[in-house]
């Protein structure tokens, strides 16, 4: 399986993306895929959601981080925090990258936003 994004820089002076809203998502695990449903929104401020793998329960997605084009999460489980460090798209709408383990194992991850006609407001407007 092939995980690109074809990530370009982050717009300059432009507004950030608005992650809010449902993804899909898809791992290799070891030439196996995964999937499930990533959902994004605002706690506040900040970003907030969880995630729901087709095979597994849900699990909070504790912190997301976007700087630029980076973007980083935390995902709660039993076991430990699960990382995602990746790259957003250009046009804002994939994320792909590399998922962590609490016991360092890596598998690569993409996340792709499903389309929608709902618009949250910006996260520099939201109140904190």
């Amino acid at each position: 399986m092939r995980f690109e994004c074809g990530a370009g820089a982050a717009t300059v002076g432009g507004e950030a993306p608005n992650l809010h809203g449902n993804w899909d998502f898809l791992m290799d695990a070891g030439g196996e895929p995964s999937f499930g449903l990533m959902s994004i929104g605002f706690v506040g401020g900040d970003y907030g959601g969880s995630l729901t793998p087709v095979r597994t329960a849900p699990v909070v997605l504790r912190s997301i981080t976007l700087t630029g084009n980076r973007i980083h999460m935390v995902v709660a489980s039993r076991e430990g925090d699960v990382l995602f460090d990746g790259t957003l798209s250009a046009n804002g709408n994939r994320m792909c990258g590399t998922v962590t383990y609490y016991d360092g194992g890596t598998l690569p991850m993409v996340v792709q936003k499903r389309p929608s006609t709902y618009r949250s407001q910006p996260q520099a407007q939201r109140v904190r």
